[in-house]
């Protein structure tokens, strides 16, 4: 009984975070696509600040797509172990839980090029007024 209610206390924890989410487009008006120069999605994620519940969308054009990677594969720009794949546009990427995620283009001359891009979903901060509680 008490973990069916400390499951459904999680659950509600998640609904409101989405309630309070936003969505942020990935290289605003450019897109997801090659990179114009290699620090242009590093640049673009540096205007972000990435809470739990916050979403990135990934708008791209065929062949393009975007896989969701591990940290290694992030700096050695291969595929080897994937976390997941979008082939379709736009794709949405949940950011649930505080940590770091990574992403990349399948085509790894344009990883190495630039279309990389790692973000980290800062964990919530506690209202110091809870704390005086």
């Amino acid at each position: 009984m008490h973990f069916i209610i400390i499951l459904l206390l999680y659950v509600i924890g998640i609904l409101i975070n989405l309630v309070n989410s936003e969505r942020y487009i990935v290289g605003e008006g450019y897109g997801w696509g090659p990179a114009p120069y290699p620090t242009y999605y590093q640049d673009w994620a540096t205007t972000v600040k990435l809470k739990p519940g916050d979403q990135l969308e990934f708008r791209f054009q065929k062949p393009e797509d975007l896989l969701e990677i591990g940290k290694y594969n992030y700096y050695a720009c291969n595929s080897n172990t994937l976390s997941r794949q979008y082939k379709d546009s736009p794709a949405i990427a949940f950011m649930l839980v505080p940590g770091d995620y990574y992403f990349k283009s399948s085509n790894n001359t344009n990883c190495i090029n630039g279309q990389k891009l790692y973000v980290n979903v800062a964990a919530p901060i506690e209202d110091e007024a809870d704390d005086k509680i």
